[in-house]
């Protein structure tokens, strides 16, 4: 029954081989495995149903959607110059917040390369890390590009820039959520979205992927490193996390929401 039963399967499948798999968490056998293929790497995170330590201990599922794996897939098998130009970049531990990339710009753009579309998704009893949290990243339309903000434009509170990208992806950002995406200004002004809202927007198989009980909140995310060469997936409201095995961590309780 889509992500949802996914969510199961990936569970199951990386238990048994998850001594085996330590490429994904630690940064030395990590880039000696993947030799600077992310789009891979993003992959592989997806597949064996890996956790994010967010925040100090709040573990988030990477779930990624069909039409996203599908272009990661192009793109990790693609050796072209072409093929390396679509590669997701990871940024150095310089740029730690999205704020200080270049060209930087409050707004709903993604790229698939060097921004994302995604969401913190709570209450999802499935998901990998015990907590219930899926942190879930979609595919963006690579045709949308920046406009100056206008009376007319149609862009979020304290936007810099409009985005005119259209919704391509079934499991991706509503019209809804690009028009009105504000995810540098704090969580509690933001607008969560439950299952019915998501469903009465567009993305159809919310319930059926994440249960009906379940909730999120839209974000902007980007990649970078640390001073320890670890890779961080981070919001663009400074949160963040990073690869990490979730069964160690369980029992760690601790740490903040996001951007609160």
């Amino acid at each position: 029954v889509g992500s949802k039963s996914a969510l199961t399967m990936s569970s199951t499948a990386a238990a048994p081989n998850s001594e085996q798999k330590t490429h994904l968490y630690v940064p030395s056998e990590r880039d000696e495995y993947y030799q600077g293929n992310v789009a891979q790497y993003l992959l592989d995170l997806h597949d064996e149903g890996a956790t994010l330590n967010f925040c100090g201990g709040m573990m988030f599922q990477l779930v990624l959607s069909e039409k996203l794996q599908n272009h990661l897939k192009s793109v990790a098998t693609d050796s072209s110059i072409e093929g390396k130009q679509k590669q997701p970049f990871i940024h150095s531990a310089s740029q730690s917040l999205m704020a200080r990339t270049p060209e930087y710009k409050k707004s709903s753009y993604a790229d698939n390369i060097v921004s994302f579309h995604g969401r913190e998704l709570r209450k999802i009893p499935t998901a990998n890390g015990g907590m219930g949290f899926v942190l879930q990243l979609s595919y963006a339309d690579p045709s949308g590009t920046l406009e100056d903000v206008s009376s007319s434009s149609v862009a979020g509170k304290g936007a810099d820039a409009a985005w005119n990208g259209s919704p391509v992806d079934p499991q991706g950002w509503s019209k809804e959520e690009i028009a009105t995406y504000d995810g540098w200004r704090s969580d509690q002004f933001r607008q969560w979205r439950k299952c019915s809202m998501y469903e009465g927007e567009g993305y159809s198989t919310f319930g059926s992927e994440f249960g009906n009980e379940a909730f999120g909140l839209n974000h902007r995310f980007f990649l970078h490193l640390d001073n320890q060469n670890r890779m961080w997936l981070s919001a663009e409201d400074g949160c963040e996390g990073t690869p990490a095995d979730g069964n160690s961590l369980m029992k760690k309780l601790g740490g903040m929401l996001f951007g609160r």
